[in-house]
């Protein structure tokens, strides 16, 4: 329906009225506008489609009005700026265009505003005219204008989420007069310049989400002086020289997350005086020398990611002090030497990631005893014998070094067949597992008619011929590594892209983000 029961328009001293999460209504009830008693309106997810209907421009006594996610279409209408007692107005969710009215100075008494999710362009530049703002969200909408000198007008405003927009050219220094601010997001945008040195006067920051965007330079100092920062997110940006030692003042920080960029120097060991922090994200940079010995002294940190760095030397032994850990990335850099056995403690690990290093020795058998959900080890120099107890080995094991058989028995688990078919597509049954590998996988037909018993194979699918490449399963690597299928389990370059596990790691995203959100929010 479109209407409004009459009984309701017959309430003239109504002060309230909410209406949500029913879809009932095809449009925005223009008689609406006669309840002239409301302070409070919420029609949210209610509404197909439609306008605002200017006669709402006649409830001067509204303080509140949210009309979210209703598909309203058209600009935000001036006549809003007749609502002078409004304190809150959200119209996110919705397909409004155009720019952010001018007009809409006139509300002196507004306090938040939200416009997230629509397809606004333009400038932010009228919101400056309010002064009493707390909070601004426009967040996912087509604004493309540069920030505004005036946005430091806004000495109330604590909260500030512009992501997701095409907002251009650099932070303006008046930034530093929100000394308010709490929450500020600029995440996805294309805004460049360096960071200013005035940032570190938002003494009450929190969250300072910057990733994403064209911002380089140097990480200020001054950012030593945000007391109250929690995360500091500027991945994806053009950042380099090398990270502050006033960073090591942050006393409060959790989340250091600065990937993709070109920072340099070593690894920040004075980072392990900041006891709170659980997560450092520092992979895809120029990072280079060694692991600091001080590693363990980090010992509530949940994720470590410096992989693709050109970090070299051992992993020391005090890497097993960081019993919280989960995820532990450091592949694609140039770490030598064995494992330390002492890993064994990391009892909280979930995945680990040491491709692409010049790791050799033995396997610890403690690797085994880890229940995680995977453990990526392929292009190093391990070697010696796989474990022969593999109950609770982890859900991917990707090697490719000289280690041998786990056991040529014939009882073969489910864990064990799967297993089986992940070293058998990593080339590396052929090398040294054949008979495992025959025991535990069940000889697939062969199409081309091949020697069931040749080569290398030792019967596996039409044999591995002659060379170990023959006909059957054998030819379907395509020279050992190419792009075959196992059952749900297939190869790429001695990486497993199935249907079941994704490609590479990105499937633990899901479940790594589901525990990590009770300590991000």
């Amino acid at each position: 329906m479109s209407d409004l029961p009459s009984e309701i328009l017959q309430l003239t001293r109504l002060e309230s009225l909410s209406m949500e999460n029913g879809g009932f209504l095809s449009s925005l009830p223009s008689v609406i506008g006669s309840l002239a008693s409301l302070t409070y309106l919420s029609i949210a997810s209610a509404v197909s489609g439609g306008t605002i209907p200017s006669s709402f421009g006649r409830l001067k006594k509204l303080r509140h009005l949210n009309l979210d996610s209703n598909n309203l279409e058209g600009a935000v209408p001036p006549f809003l700026s007749s609502l002078t007692a409004l304190t809150h107005l959200s119209l996110s969710g919705n397909k409004l265009d155009s720019s952010i009215p001018t007009k809409l100075k006139t509300l002196q008494k507004l306090a938040k505003i939200e416009l997230t999710g629509n397809q606004l362009s333009g400038s932010i530049g009228p919101l400056t005219l309010l002064p009493r703002l707390d909070r601004i969200n426009v967040a996912f909408n087509s604004l493309n204008s540069s920030l505004p000198a005036s946005l430091g007008n806004l000495k109330r405003l604590s909260q500030l989420f512009l992501q997701g927009n095409a907002i251009s050219g650099s932070l303006p220094s008046s930034i530093s007069k929100l000394g308010n601010l709490i929450y500020l997001t600029l995440r996805a945008n294309n805004i460049s310049g360096s960071i200013p040195r005035g940032i570190g006067s938002l003494r009450n920051l929190k969250s300072l989400d910057l990733s994403y965007n064209a911002i380089s330079g140097s990480l200020p100092s001054t950012l030593g002086s945000l007391k109250s920062l929690i995360m500091l997110d500027v991945r994806s940006a053009r950042l380099n020289g090398s990270l502050p030692t006033s960073l090591s003042k942050l006393k409060a920080l959790e989340y250091i997350l600065l990937s993709d960029n070109q920072l340099s120097s070593s690894f920040p060991g004075f980072l392990a005086n900041i006891s709170s922090l659980t997560m450092i994200d520092m992979a895809s940079n120029e990072i280079n020398g060694s692991l600091p010995s001080s590693l363990g002294a980090f010992s509530n940190l949940a994720k470590l990611d410096l992989a693709n760095n050109s970090i070299s030397g051992g992993i020391p032994e005090s890497i097993s002090l960081l019993t919280q850990m989960w995820n532990l990335y450091l592949a694609g850099n140039s770490l030598s030497g064995s494992l330390p056995a002492s890993m064994s403690k990391l009892t909280s690990l979930e995945s680990i990631d040491l491709r692409r290093n010049n790791l050799s020795g033995p396997l610890p058998p403690s690797v085994f005893n880890w229940t995680m959900s995977a453990v990526f080890l392929s292009e190093n120099h391990f070697e010696g014998d796989l474990p022969a107890y593999l109950g609770d080995y982890p859900a991917e094991i990707l090697v490719d070094s000289t280690l041998t058989c786990p056991l040529d028995g014939t009882n073969c688990s489910s864990q064990l067949k799967e297993l089986a078919a992940r070293v058998y597509s990593n080339g590396f049954c052929r090398v040294v597992c054949p008979s495992f590998c025959q025991t535990c996988i069940a000889p697939p037909a062969d199409p081309s008619g091949g020697d069931s018993g040749g080569g290398d194979g030792g019967g596996l699918g039409g044999g591995l011929g002659g060379g170990g490449l023959g006909g059957g399963l054998g030819r379907g690597l395509g020279g050992g590594l190419g792009s075959s299928s196992i059952g749900e389990f297939g190869s790429s370059g001695g990486l497993v892209t199935s249907s079941r596990f994704g490609s590479s790691f990105g499937w633990l995203s899901n479940k790594e983000a589901r525990k990590r959100g009770k300590r991000l929010h």
